[in-house]
């Protein structure tokens, strides 16, 4: 197995076998793990936070921010996972989430080659680029911590889910963002709810 499911590459290490001390699992039992996001929706995070704060301030008892959200989609996400969702279905809704959040433009170029020692010709060659780099910075990252056995669970997901992706390549911080990305577009579509506020709540006290 050499192909990585996130930054971390955890699964290909721990396939590796190669064995860990006790000290060293222990201190590396959390990872930091970076989350790319378009700013607005990121702001758009924010504001929901702030919102939880203004309308429950007497239930917020300690330090929130956008961080702790997003940690609590992807693990809300991988406990749907363990109560049984089938592998294909799973699939499906995240190649239709990485055409919507993360679409790859392809850029056709002509290249004059050689045919021959005497006949040039155009060659029409097709590049995919993910991103233009002049929106780069319309872009937040966020570095989040989880323990290592949470990330690795979303890559042990991702491998199990490759028969079914149709050679579409998703990352754990993809994954992650795909997440948050549908949580804040519903948000945006029907507002902040009280129940759904309500909701968010009680799983981030419950943590």
């Amino acid at each position: 197995m050499r192909k990585s499911f996130s930054g971390l590459d955890i699964l290909n290490g721990r396939m590796t076998g190669a064995y860990k001390g006790f000290f060293q699992s222990f201190f590396s039992s959390k990872k930091y793990i970076s989350i790319k996001l378009p700013y607005y929706d990121y702001l758009r995070g924010q504001v929901f936070i702030q919102d939880l704060k203004d309308n429950y301030p007497e239930a917020i008892t300690s330090y929130i921010d956008i961080g702790h959200l997003i940690e609590l989609l992807y693990k809300d996400f991988l406990n749907q996972i363990k109560r049984g969702v089938k592998n294909e279905d799973v699939a499906i809704y995240l190649k239709q989430s990485m055409e919507k959040y993360f679409p790859v433009k392809v850029i056709e170029k002509r290249v004059f080659k050689q045919v021959n020692h005497h006949l040039f010709q155009y060659e029409e060659m097709a590049e995919m680029d993910d991103e233009d780099e002049e929106n780069e910075e319309k872009f937040a990252y966020i570095e989040i911590r989880y323990s290592e056995k949470v990330i690795l669970r979303g890559e042990i997901l991702l491998y199990d889910l490759t028969p079914f992706l149709d050679n579409t390549t998703i990352t754990v911080e993809q994954l992650i963002s795909i997440i948050y990305l549908d949580f804040i577009k519903r948000v945006q579509e029907h507002g902040n709810s009280v129940t759904v506020q309500q909701t968010i709540l009680k799983k981030l006290q419950s943590k």
